[in-house]
């Protein structure tokens, strides 16, 4: 039997992390009788034709960047500089509120949680005396000024030095937990598949995001340079770009060493049977590999969240960074020669990880909740 508790979750769709950690929420809240939860995505629902807008303009920016535009990540600098208490911070905070009123007056949640950075709730007078608990789910290993705007009763890091940074930005010690980024238990699996798999058989699997590149061209000459590796496998996962998915099995259907994947939801099983992934540093993307304990390597950090994750990462020896394509297929190379180099990333990914953060946020938001038993033990 559900409980009674109504639970609202807040996200946002610029790339697809923000929705899967919403869901991950959900699913974990499902499990421990909260049935009555609902995901919003508050700016698709607010500004529906600006939405689009906007989201074009994201989806582009990769593309931009590499022309020597980089609109997002100036835009990216520029908020995360703003006076909390400036016009322009103050605007930006209330963007999506008289639609998230509605919604609130609507659902009557007892918790919201944001998996995006909004401002913060309506006043307690506009929501006619309503007044719900508030967390926010930090998805990034940098703090942006933007995910401290909505001033929740909770937050829930990603990482301890998250946690630091955040008390040094003012936010109060004991409002602050930190749990990872909420990922499928699926990728934990992965990890454990892989710990007993033949990951060290001769043909050594790069799984390759085809997102890491902005042109096509970029991308075929990365690949052309990872085939110079003796003895690897270059998995190409193109996601929902089908029109690139189309034009690489095309050119690469004669190179036996070249699969290419389009959608899919078996990515956790793909990371458990590959000796690395070159990937974007989204940070749930991050999160997601960090779980599957698979070596990351990351080339030209898009500016803004995505450099600082990817630097965070590499600080701690979790990832690598390269610049150029040249610079990443010889670090992928000296890791797939040298078992000391690739235990030594797999140690730092070990360190990063943390179990279960769907289930510990649950947990720490409805104390009453019974520990629940994962799946498998």
């Amino acid at each position: 039997m559900g409980q009674e508790a109504r639970i609202l979750i807040l996200t946002a769709d610029y790339g697809e992390g923000h929705h899967q950690v919403s869901k991950v929420l959900q699913q974990s809240l499902i499990r421990n009788g909260y049935d009555q939860v609902t995901v919003v995505d508050l700016f698709r629902e607010a500004y529906p034709v600006m939405n689009k807008i906007f989201r074009y303009l994201y989806r582009q920016s990769q593309h931009a960047a590499t022309l020597g535009i980089p609109y997002y990540g100036w835009s990216y600098h520029l908020t995360n500089r703003l006076p909390m208490e400036g016009r322009i911070a103050t605007w930006m905070n209330s963007l999506g509120g008289d639609r998230l009123k509605e919604i609130i007056l609507q659902y009557k949640p007892e918790v919201v949680i944001y998996t995006f950075p909004f401002g913060s709730l309506p006043s307690r007078e506009a929501l006619s005396g309503l007044r719900p608990r508030t967390a926010v789910v930090i998805t990034d290993f940098e703090v942006h000024q933007r995910w401290l705007f909505s001033k929740p009763d909770h937050y829930f890091a990603p990482a301890s030095d998250v946690k630091e940074a955040m008390i040094r930005q003012g936010v109060p010690e004991n409002r602050i937990t930190v749990t990872g980024v909420p990922v499928r238990d699926s990728f934990d699996k992965a990890a454990m598949r892989g710990f007993g798999s033949g990951k060290e058989a001769n043909e050594q699997v790069i799984l390759l995001m085809a997102n890491v590149c902005g042109t096509l061209h970029s991308l075929s000459r990365l690949i052309r340079e990872l085939l110079l590796l003796s003895g690897v496998r270059i998995q190409v996962i193109c996601g929902r770009q089908e029109g690139w998915r189309r034009k690489l099995a095309e050119n690469w259907a004669v190179e036996a060493r070249v699969d290419v994947i389009g959608f899919t939801d078996q990515l956790d099983v793909l990371m458990s049977s590959a000796c690395c992934i070159v990937t974007k540093a989204g940070g749930v993307t991050l999160s997601e590999t960090i779980q599957a304990a698979v070596p990351i390597f990351i080339l030209k950090p898009f500016m803004g969240q995505e450099k600082e994750n990817a630097l965070y990462l590499q600080r701690k020896g979790a990832a690598v960074v390269a610049f150029t394509i040249h610079d990443l297929v010889l670090r992928i190379q000296a890791m797939i020669s040298s078992a000391s180099i690739k235990q030594s990333m797999i140690n730092g990914l070990l360190a990063a990880r943390q179990e279960a953060a769907a289930d510990h946020i649950v947990r720490h938001l409805f104390p009453e909740t019974s520990p629940i038993r994962r799946s498998g033990m």
